[in-house]
């Protein structure tokens, strides 16, 4: 696919609380050409550095969310930021996740828009 198409191609995506992991992760490869790792919640809160878990693909995107958390929708725009997405699945939704290369080896800069990880970081 070439590369003017596949700009033009991207679209946003809208994410609540029903969706399951693996449909995230699937929409949001189609849509943006990159990786998005999902965590499980955890005793601490939300934790996407050290010791994180991946969540189950089967599962809910309520159902790994923080305690306490009430689980809204969000729509991710290509223009944010990586680090701006990050943080609006933590308090929108209560998910901590990381944004990652195309082929899922290096996390992507916070301060790169997410329209422009898959072309820098391919």
């Amino acid at each position: 696919m070439g590369l003017f198409k596949y700009l033009l191609g991207l679209k946003d995506v809208e994410v609540n609380g029903n969706m399951h992991v693996q449909t995230l992760q699937k929409k949001f490869a189609e849509n943006f050409g990159t990786q998005i790792r999902v965590y499980a919640k955890s005793k601490k809160g939300i934790n996407t550095g050290k010791g994180a878990k991946p969540a189950d693909p089967k599962a809910t995107l309520a159902s790994v969310s923080a305690e306490n958390t009430k689980v809204g929708s969000i729509v991710i725009k290509k223009s944010k930021t990586v680090g701006d997405i990050e943080k609006q699945f933590e308090k929108s939704m209560g998910i901590g996740v990381q944004i990652a290369s195309p082929d899922g080896k290096k996390l992507a800069p916070n301060d790169t828009k997410l329209k422009d990880v898959a072309k820098e970081m391919a």
